[in-house]
């Protein structure tokens, strides 16, 4: 009941039904009081008229004073209600009244008479009320006047009660206040019936509208019924409602696309093989994908809340993470950080991370987003790829000795056959001095140039390590040149020649002779039919690029090269290389030979070579014509390194020293031991490993040994493995190796052994004696430390 009565109450039609009627009432009150009083008044002034209507007539002389002795007439006068009616003399006697008793007594013995009212001086009429013991009363006094006199000489006197006129003004006010009440209940009744048509229906109307909107029934629509307030009030709503919809509509829309962003994202996530990761404004994780999360839970647990460097990843640059916190604490962004970390099952991975900064649109710095890869399978691809672009460069290289095989062999039996010759007519000559000297310095110059064809061989089978030293450009040419014509099968005629045969750069010479050997096998092949191939070189000086004229051609070198170059050009007269072609011939695997006929990587070596000694290469072609290669190499000064011969180097003669010669080849023992014997030095030789390990363990300080000169590369036990046990037992020993294979047996000593001296086989006697002092001050110097 409570509920019901507060629900009436706060209705809107209870609250305008009490409006109306609020106003209603007041509105009675003010017009019914107005009214009662107005009719109150008019029938005073009816009664005072009525009443003071017979003294005028009397004074107007047109009815006779003798009227107020007859009762009949004054009833008929003043009503049924007249109280009294006299005619009084100026000295209060009564002469005429409705009572014939009181005719002639003098109003004084009247003990209610208003004496006081009777005055000398009265010339207007005289209305007032009197109460008395019978009520209310209205009296009226008209003083009556002679002609000319200045003062009344009767009064007429009429006394008329007031309760009949009372009464019949309260029955007047009782009708008029029902009245009223009826008019204001059935003008409320039209009033509310009114605004309940016109106001509270269509209020109604909105709210329950606005329910619907409320509700989610965005489509719910007002039907206006007129321009007045509540139409616009419902135009407006179905404005707003309409606005609404839309941006509901809108709303929804961006919802399901962010949905869906959120969804595909995830989804990307999911199944992307890259990480994406989110930090804070305090540098510290706040999201993680899943792949980037189940890593780092993996290694060192969850990576939220946590900085790139507590997270168990490794740089892999030694300033890498250093560099990464430099570029956080500057809000920069940064990229391809790589590190690595160790899974459960011990295997390294490899990773790499990119992130940008996020700002506020005040430019407040918000945190880092950024990307993680899984590089591992690259690494091991691009390592692998290396390895297989070494082997197929090293086939490159074998190709290339396969192809020489012919001149070499055709070299080697030349030198041979000098070698056995001369070797024949000194043993002949044995009695002449002179001529043995003079055979056996053609033997050694002969076997100098067997030498020089197996560096050349060594080198094409990548068993050299590049040594640059400063070289005489026109001296290569020379060493190549008889390689080059049986390389060129005497179809192609050679020409070498320079106009500054004085010209120096500073590589590795064997590294020269392979990338002219390369540049010489592609120009035979591009003249099958024969032709002219032209080595030369010349110099050249390359200003900056600010300081390059008009006249200089501005394609021939590149922008960031300036100084002075040696400029090494080979030239044919071949078939040239077609314009469509061109820009590929440096690309590894690039070939136009038919299938089986080259691998494509000859000029790719050539250009990847001379990249690395800091030079750069120019081609110029014309179809059918020829193809002009021109090789820059940085120029130096000429030394006394890029000139000393082997045959400069001094016998250096030894102190009764004991070497231990260990080798498997009997020949090279014995070479070996007669050319220390004949130096001052004293030889003990050993086949083997295990019998050098005898011989010393055999020795004591009467004949111990200094100097251990063993070989790299042996039957069972190696060289270096002989010379850690020697250490082991004593590490006074001083030590020499020698090896045919340089570039390997350097490598693998390099991985065992710090100082130790080493000499390539063949040796002269005095690079040996030479290595023998080496290694004897080494030990020394070894020694006072």
């Amino acid at each position: 009941m409570k509920k019901l009565l507060d629900r009436m109450i706060g209705s809107l039609v209870f609250k305008i039904a009490l409006s109306i009627v609020i106003v209603e009432t007041i509105l009675l009150g003010l017009f019914g009081g107005y009214y009662v009083q107005y009719f109150g008044a008019e029938i005073d002034r009816r009664i005072a008229e009525q009443i003071s209507a017979p003294g005028r007539l009397i004074q107007d002389e047109q009815l006779k004073i003798s009227v107020i002795s007859d009762p009949d007439q004054m009833e008929l006068l003043l009503g049924p209600h007249v109280q009294e009616a006299m005619a009084i003399g100026f000295d209060g006697t009564i002469y005429h009244t409705m009572d014939p008793m009181m005719i002639g007594r003098s109003v004084k013995e009247l003990p209610d008479f208003p004496k006081d009212e009777l005055r000398a001086d009265m010339t207007e009429e005289v209305l007032f009320t009197s109460d008395d013991s019978s009520g209310r009363n209205m009296v009226s006094i008209t003083p009556l006047f002679t002609l000319n006199a200045n003062q009344p000489f009767m009064y007429a006197y009429f006394k008329v009660s007031t309760e009949g006129l009372e009464a019949s003004q309260r029955q007047m006010q009782s009708v008029l206040l029902i009245g009223s009440a009826m008019c204001i209940l059935l003008t409320s009744a039209l009033i509310f019936l009114f605004t309940q048509q016109t106001v509270l229906k269509r209020l109604i109307t909105a709210a329950q509208f606005v329910n619907n909107i409320q509700i989610g029934k965005l489509s719910s629509r007002l039907t206006p019924m007129g321009r007045d307030e509540i139409g616009t009030l419902e135009r407006g709503l179905n404005a707003m409602a309409e606005s609404l919809e839309r941006r509901t509509l809108q709303h929804q829309i961006a919802q399901d696309a962010l949905r869906d962003s959120e969804e595909r994202f995830r989804d990307f996530t999911l199944s992307s093989a890259d990480w994406y990761w989110e930090m804070g404004a305090d540098l510290k994780i706040a999201f993680a994908s899943y792949k980037f999360y189940q890593l780092i839970e993996e290694i060192n647990g969850s990576p939220q809340g946590q900085s790139f460097d507590k997270l168990g990843l490794h740089s892999e640059d030694q300033d890498g993470w250093r560099y990464l916190n430099s570029r956080l604490s500057a809000h920069m962004a940064f990229q391809n950080i790589e590190f690595s970390w160790t899974s459960r099952q011990g295997e390294k991975h490899f990773g790499r991370i990119n992130g940008v900064p996020v700002f506020e649109l005040d430019g407040t710095f918000k945190g880092y987003r950024g990307t993680g890869s899984d590089i591992t399978s690259q690494r091991r691809a691009t390592e692998e790829q290396q390895a297989l672009q070494r082997q197929l460069a090293t086939s490159q290289k074998l190709e290339a000795v396969g192809q020489m095989a012919g001149g070499v062999a055709h070299e080697f039996n030349n030198c041979l056959a000098g070698i056995l010759s001369f070797a024949e007519v000194a043993r002949a000559k044995i009695d002449n001095p002179d001529r043995v000297k003079e055979y056996l310095d053609h033997v050694i110059s002969l076997g100098e140039r067997a030498t020089s064809v197996a560096d050349q061989l060594l080198m094409f089978s990548r068993r050299r390590i590049d040594q640059p030293t400063n070289v005489r450009v026109y001296s290569v040419f020379s060493e190549m040149e008889k390689l080059l014509i049986t390389l060129l099968e005497h179809r192609i005629e050679l020409q070498i020649w320079s106009n500054e045969p004085e010209l120096h750069t500073r590589v590795d010479p064997t590294q020269l002779s392979a990338c002219l050997l390369n540049l010489a096998i592609n120009a035979r092949d591009a003249m099958p039919d024969g032709g002219t191939l032209q080595i030369s070189s010349r110099s050249v000086e390359i200003a900056p690029l600010a300081q390059r004229t008009g006249d200089d051609d501005e394609e021939t070198y590149p922008d960031n090269v300036s100084g002075k170059f040696v400029v090494i050009t080979v030239q044919d007269t071949g078939m040239g290389i077609p314009d469509d072609i061109l820009e590929n011939i440096f690309e590894p695997f690039f070939s136009t030979k038919e299938p089986g006929k080259g691998t494509g990587l000859g000029l790719s070596i050539v250009h990847s070579w001379v990249e690395e000694a800091h030079g750069f290469i120019n081609v110029e072609t014309v179809e059918g014509e020829g193809t002009t290669f021109s090789v820059y190499l940085p120029r130096v000064e000429a030394t006394e390194e890029a000139t000393q011969s082997k045959d400069v180097i001094d016998s250096i003669p030894g102190n009764g020293e004991r070497i231990l010669v260990v080798d498997d080849e009997q020949s090279l023992r014995t070479t070996a031991g007669i050319i220390l014997e004949d130096a001052g030095f004293k030889a003990v030789s050993a086949k083997s490993t295990e019998e050098a390990l005898e011989i010393l363990k055999a020795t004591d300080d009467t004949n111990k040994i200094d100097v251990i000169l063993t070989d790299v590369v042996m039957s069972g036990r190696s060289g270096p493995q002989l010379i850690i046990e020697a250490l082991r037992q004593n590490p006074q020993y001083a030590v020499v190796f020698m090896s045919g294979f340089p570039a390997r047996s350097r490598n693998e000593l390099d991985k065992l052994l710090g100082n130790y001296v080493f000499i390539k086989k063949p040796f002269r006697p005095a690079q040996l004696q030479k290595a023998i002092h080496d290694a004897l001050a080494l030990r020394a110097e070894r020694q006072s430390t």
